[in-house]
């Protein structure tokens, strides 16, 4: 198989059915990309108990029994993201019952990491695989591409680590500063406070306006009757400060603001660099999560990078580029870090990070 889109567009001239597993954001970024190459799909089917009676671009949503008992050998394409053990297990299940792949369309736009595009960026891919410090990050990065290229699920699955595999990289000093960019309701502030009780100070970053009341809240509780301070901002994280926007959104994690979207909330921009200065706080752990600006965010931290060397978890699969572009765009500024590659179980290939030791 040279890609999945090659190897789909010659199926379909054969004759078989591409179908879609799920509905919403993903299976819209996928269709786009199969209308590229003139391909229509012949059916979407949902897990049972989401099957319901509805429908989606014109097709009737069924269930896989339903479907098979109409269309033979079809080709599954799982169209939404998942990390919930229970949803793999489902999906698992259907990549055992028929040919099934789990296409890689960015979460925030952009190229697809197809043939064309890996070809386009091999030598960058090759010296990030040059730099990885040890042989779990160069078994991450070698399935990931594989997983984006065929969409196989199975390498994804090579892919996999453990949370404990991820924070057993970090070690943090005594009353330890953690700066957690894209903080979201406060969950991961818990997180990584369970896991390192000695942070002592925490800046917490969320711009979507309903999550961030969720963090206020979090950061009160945590902070109440406990010797750890935690100051909450809402503000977009970039590489300069300047007034922007996001979508408010009462699900998930919020989006920048877009103008063709008719309800937007301003929102300051800002960088790691002005958070540091105005608290008067140097991270030693920083987590980037930043809906595909961790490209901008780094460079907003180049600073604190290379006068404090900060550990960072930054996430690395918002844009097909990430792969490569978010190491060198570190090790640019300073050259001394160690580079390690993690997936955590999801399908497709979200919740991969890079840590910079």
């Amino acid at each position: 198989m040279e890609d999945l889109w090659t190897y789909l567009k010659e199926e379909y001239g054969k004759g078989r059915p591409i179908v879609l597993y799920g509905t919403g954001d993903g299976a819209d970024k996928i269709l786009a990309r199969l209308e590229e190459d003139n391909i229509e799909v012949s059916g979407v089917f949902a897990s049972d108990g989401f099957v319901r009676d509805r429908s989606y671009r014109g097709l009737k949503v069924e269930s896989f029994d339903a479907l098979t008992s109409r269309l033979t050998d079809p080709v599954v394409l799982v169209s939404f993201g998942s990390s919930r053990p229970e949803v793999i297990s489902a999906i698992d299940g259907i990549d055992s019952r028929s040919e099934c792949y789990a296409p890689d369309v960015p979460v925030c736009g952009g190229e697809v990491f197809d043939k064309t595009f890996f070809e386009k960026h091999k030598n960058e891919t090759d010296e990030v695989y040059s730099l990885l410090a040890d042989d779990p990050s160069r078994i991450c990065m070698d399935s990931l591409i594989k997983a984006r290229l065929t969409g196989k699920i199975s390498y994804l699955h090579d892919a996999e680590c453990t949370p404990d595999d991820i924070f057993s990289l970090i070690d943090l000093p005594d009353d330890a500063v953690f700066f957690d960019l894209g903080a979201y309701n406060g969950d991961t502030v818990r997180e990584y406070l369970s896991r390192f009780p000695s942070i002592k100070d925490i800046v917490a970053v969320e711009p979507e306006p309903h999550n961030h009341k969720k963090l206020e809240k979090t950061a009160s509780e945590i902070s109440s009757g406990r010797d750890i301070r935690v100051i909450s901002f809402r503000a977009l994280i970039s590489d300069s400060c300047h007034e922007s926007s996001v979508t408010a959104s009462a699900r998930g994690r919020g989006t920048r603001g877009d103008p063709s979207q008719a309800k937007t909330i301003a929102t300051d921009a800002v960088t790691v660099d002005h958070l540091a200065e105005i608290t008067g706080l140097v991270p030693d752990l920083i987590k980037f999560d930043i809906e595909g600006f961790e490209t901008a965010g780094i460079r907003g931290a180049e600073k604190t990078i290379r006068d404090h060397r900060p550990i960072m978890r930054i996430a690395c699969y918002h844009k097909s580029e990430d792969i490569f572009r978010i190491p060198l765009e570190v090790l640019k500024i300073n050259s001394s870090y160690r580079v390690f590659l993690r997936h955590l179980p999801s399908v497709p290939g979200w919740d991969t990070d890079f840590v910079f030791i």
